[in-house]
């Protein structure tokens, strides 16, 4: 065999090396599959007030809008404490003016000694209570004025409705959840992966996510974090094995809105379409 003929071999077995070690190379994160759950922030929504459910507007699954009236309570009640803390409001106002008036005349006769200073104390203290008792009508009106502002419930992102807790007609008190709601925002997948596997995942790579229940669907999601601290994975984590042994956290963000998953979900991550 010449040279040119052992050349000719050796350069097509280097090549050949060369391209066995390059699909080796980039085939493998292909091989990497991974178990998390879903991580989804509910927004719980709830009355700051008490009272009497009038009318519904959406049911469970419905796509809200931020600003989108859910649900109101019957409004009589506030309407009325609100009439009550306008009256008050209005009689401290008509006893200020008064109160004022007063004073400004006994200052005026104070300063003349046309009176006594016990007389000119005492208009000036009734002004002052005046002054203080229409400061307290208008905080009362403001509160009732938001009181009744609250008896309709409004959406404070997009989302979907997961649950609905209450009927037309039911008591409901105030801070009791009446509904959930899944925001448009970004779902989120939390894995725990190994040193070596660790290796071979970075920042910002493109990976797919699968249910059980939806073999055929695949959600597109990319690495959005991992952890620089090794620590021990939860109790509820795969086998005892992997519980016992340090693993870094890693987070899959979802591209697109999946309202298909839900919170504590189990899923698989893998880095294959």
């Amino acid at each position: 065999m010449n040279n040119k003929k052992k050349i000719s071999i050796t350069t097509c077995a280097v090549i050949a090396l060369f391209f066995a070690g390059y699909k080796l190379f980039w085939n493998k994160s292909d091989d990497i599959i991974l178990n998390g759950n879903v991580e989804v922030q509910d927004v719980n929504l709830a009355f700051r007030v008490s009272g009497r459910v009038n009318a519904i507007k959406i049911d469970e699954g419905d796509k809200v809008k931020c600003g989108d009236l859910l649900a109101f309570l019957d409004k009589d009640i506030f309407n009325a404490k609100l009439k009550f803390a306008k009256a008050q409001l209005n009689e401290a106002s008509i006893n200020l003016k008064n109160a004022e008036k007063n004073y400004k005349r006994d200052q005026g006769l104070f300063k003349n000694k046309s009176t006594s200073e016990k007389l000119y104390d005492a208009s000036k203290t009734e002004y002052e209570v005046a002054l203080a008792k229409l400061e307290s009508a208008k905080a009362t009106y403001e509160y009732m004025d938001i009181d009744l502002k609250d008896t309709d419930l409004k959406s404070p992102v997009d989302g979907v409705i997961l649950t609905r807790n209450i009927e037309p007609g039911e008591m409901v008190s105030s801070g009791t959840v009446v509904f959930s709601i899944m925001p448009n925002t970004q779902t989120k997948i939390k894995i725990f992966a190994s040193e070596n596997v660790l290796s071979k995942i970075k920042y910002g790579d493109v990976v797919y996510v699968n249910i059980e229940t939806m073999p055929e669907k695949k959600f597109v999601g990319h690495i959005g974090f991992i952890s620089s601290e090794a620590e021990f994975t939860p109790k509820n984590i795969e086998t005892k094995e992997l519980r016992t042994s340090l693993m870094y956290r890693v987070r899959v963000i979802i591209d697109e809105p999946a309202p298909e998953l839900k919170q504590g979900m189990p899923v698989t991550v893998s880095y294959k379409k």
